[in-house]
């Protein structure tokens, strides 16, 4: 500044030196840019997707059924009546999400749930909804393709919510099947609660928008993939702020044919179909693939992996314990059937069984296939415990 230029400031009066000056205003927005039209949506679904979109946004635009107690409690008392498990198995909720129906689970008394998912956010979502709920499932972040647990860890895997079927190509289907393989115990099952393709196929809203809430609406897109994914697209827009999140993904279309096979070609056995299930919600709007879903089990067709003793130790000795087959008739019991009493007594004996120190068990009721069964453990095995009474 100038000599003259200070003078000429140090003579302006006091009055004028305090004029209020003018304060410019920005206004910002959350608006992100968007492709606009799309005429191939499988250009711009990524080869992993899974890893972004699931997120707060996720927890928006399905929260109508993610975020519905009753429609949880409804999916985890029927996926419990068909499986019909004792209160200490070791259960795997895997792609588990937020964790509802791990913690549905753990609510009702089973008090060895564990859950894995990929989603960081929505791990530590749920670690902290368990820590407010003060219950104990145990939540890891992890890949579906390579799970952190040892070799015949657990009791039951459940993959729910249609989880199953994110990866580009079925290979990474199958891998994801070998692990829950690898962790299952022989004779244990797998529950998948799965989309039902066939449906979708000729039944999917190629385009629809929905009110998410007052804030927030959601405009999707969808077409069929050469690969058979239905690949799609959410446009979410807050009224205040515009677009907030332009996403595509794609998820593989399973028929009951295809997921049998697929299931059977990974090592499972006694593939069973438990009826379909219709998803209703408070929005009752866009379900997408959460509208129509069937139930499968597959059981785990495997021997046990042979553990050394460590030094001093005495190896455990294996038992397979053999009970009647519920799928057929019993003349001596009432009404020729297996009752909610017969159920408990099973599993009261399980939890005494596992109380024998030096012993595991293992289960078997499928009679089609027991003798196949027996045969393929022969070498694991020191003793059979015949409980059935049907002739065997």
């Amino acid at each position: 500044m100038s000599t003259k230029q200070t003078k000429e400031k140090a003579s302006k009066p006091a009055a004028e030196k305090a004029k209020p000056q003018a304060v410019k205003t920005t206004t910002t927005t959350n608006k992100i840019a968007t492709l606009g039209p799309v005429t191939d949506l499988g250009k711009h679904v990524s080869k992993e997707w899974w890893k972004k979109i699931f997120d707060a946004y996720y927890l928006k635009t399905d929260g109508d059924v993610v975020n519905d107690p009753k429609i949880t409690e409804a999916e985890i008392s029927l996926f419990m009546g068909i499986l019909n498990l004792p209160k200490e198995s070791r259960i795997l909720d895997l792609c588990c999400g937020q964790g509802r129906h791990t913690m549905e689970m753990a609510r009702r008394g089973y008090v060895n749930t564990f859950g894995l998912d990929q989603s960081h956010y929505l791990i530590q979502h749920a670690k902290e909804t368990q820590r407010k709920l003060g219950l104990n499932p145990r939540f890891q972040k992890g890949d579906a393709r390579k799970l952190p647990y040892p070799v015949d860890f657990f009791d039951q895997v459940m993959i729910m919510g249609n989880s199953f079927g994110y990866f580009e190509t079925e290979t990474d289907d199958k891998k994801v099947l070998k692990e829950v393989i690898r962790v299952l115990k022989p004779g244990a099952k797998l529950l998948l609660d799965l989309a039902d393709g066939e449906f979708l196929k000729t039944s999917f809203q190629a385009r629809s928008w929905e009110w998410i809430d007052k804030q927030y609406f959601v405009v999707r897109e969808r077409s069929l993939s050469p690969d058979g994914r239905l690949l799609s697209r959410e446009i979410i827009t807050d009224v205040y702020k515009g677009v907030v999140d332009d996403r595509f993904y794609g998820e593989r279309l399973y028929t009951k044919e295809s997921i049998t096979k697929l299931l059977v070609d990974a090592g499972f056995t006694n593939v069973e179909f438990h009826g379909g299930m219709k998803t209703d919600s408070q929005r009752n709007q866009d379900l997408g693939m959460m509208e129509r879903r069937f139930i499968i089990t597959a059981v785990v067709d495997k021997a046990w992996t042979p553990v050394k003793a460590k030094k001093g130790e005495v190896a455990e000795k294996h038992v397979v314990v053999v009970f009647g087959d519920p799928k057929y008739k019993d003349p001596v019991k009432p009404g020729a059937a297996f009752d909610k009493d017969d159920f408990n007594t099973i599993n009261s004996l399980k939890k005494g069984l596992a109380d024998i120190a030096g012993y595991k068990f293992s289960y078997m009721n499928h009679h089609d296939s027991l003798f196949h069964d027996l045969e393929k453990l022969k070498d694991s095995i020191q003793l059979v415990f015949n409980l059935c009474d049907e002739g065997y």
